[in-house]
């Protein structure tokens, strides 16, 4: 009975706002217009170019009168249409103001209807929340998986939870991929926490593999290069302590010669520190070196920087 009575209502309104043309002669027009166009035709006949042959003077006169009969022409078609368009312009500018009256009575009824909209979000955003709270699943927040359509109003809630458990699920499902990528994993699970998309996450994880890659490379030619100086650098060292040793010879055994020393006195064995710079599996090939030699070691520590 209501939703009828609701109907005839708006009937009735529809037919309240309905505009009707109370006297209009569609298409009747009378003007001297019939006339108008006989009377220019032939007076145009004695304007032709032909006419004025050898007399610029009279064309430049008759062409003035020309335009300005163009020009009287003209001013009284604009100020005509003016005229007639007035009715028409003045009910389009009444019609104009009943809508605008119309549109503020709505817009004032509109705020009262978006304030109750408004207030029912927040009520819904506030159970939804409770709901993401209820499926104790912290790893993201909600509004990392926040979608807009939970908050309307025909979205259920049983929806919105599987839609929600289905997120949690392909979170978890997604996170057991990055945990198989070793050294990576962690720096990929924040990354895919951020993102949550595994196939940004695979690229940034291969972007890694290759940086990483890059700086073994370079820690490896680095390492080869100085280690190659430091070679260098000690066969120097031992090129220049052979050549002093063989310069002063001579001078050692005329010194031992005059002071009468027949044999030098044997050299008493010292301790020196030294730091190596070789892989675990050559330490045994070292000892072996120096046990051969006749060079006591005590121990070898291994050194971790």
């Amino acid at each position: 009975m209501a939703e009828k009575k609701q109907t005839e209502n708006a009937l009735e309104q529809a037919n309240a706002l309905q505009l009707v043309v109370t006297k209009n002669i569609t298409g009747v027009l009378e003007t001297n217009i019939a006339g108008l166009e006989l009377y220019v035709d032939e007076k145009l006949k004695s304007y032709t170019p032909e006419t004025y042959l050898g007399d610029a003077d009279a064309a430049k006169k008759d062409r003035a009168e020309l335009n300005n009969a163009q020009k009287l022409l003209s001013q009284s078609r604009i100020q005509l249409m003016k005229e007639l368009m007035k009715p028409y312009a003045d009910f389009e500018a009444r019609c104009k103001t009943l809508e605008k009256k119309i549109g503020e009575a709505s817009g004032k009824l509109d705020e009262i209807v978006k304030a109750k909209e408004a207030e029912e979000k927040r009520a819904k955003e506030a159970h939804v929340n409770e709901l993401w709270l209820s499926k104790k699943f912290d790893v993201v927040p909600l509004e990392k998986v926040f979608n807009p359509k939970w908050l309307n109003k025909t979205t259920k809630e049983s929806d919105i939870s599987a839609e929600m458990d289905a997120i949690i699920k392909r979170i978890y499902s997604e996170l057991k991929i990055i945990e198989k990528y070793g050294d990576d994993a962690e720096t990929l699970k924040a990354h895919y926490l951020m993102c949550l998309n595994i196939s940004d996450t695979m690229d940034y994880g291969e972007e890694l593999a290759k940086q990483r890659e890059a700086v073994a490379k370079e820690k490896a030619e680095r390492e080869a290069r100085e280690h190659g100086e430091q070679i260098e650098k000690q066969r120097a060292e031992v090129r220049e302590e052979n050549a002093r040793k063989i310069q002063d010879a001579p001078i050692d055994r005329l010194a031992q010669a005059a002071l009468g020393i027949e044999k030098p006195a044997e050299e008493k064995a010292v301790e020196y520190v030294v730091t190596i710079r070789i892989k675990p599996s050559e330490v045994n090939e070292v000892k072996s070196l120096l046990t051969s030699n006749g060079i006591e070691y005590v121990s070898f520590e291994r050194l971790d920087f």
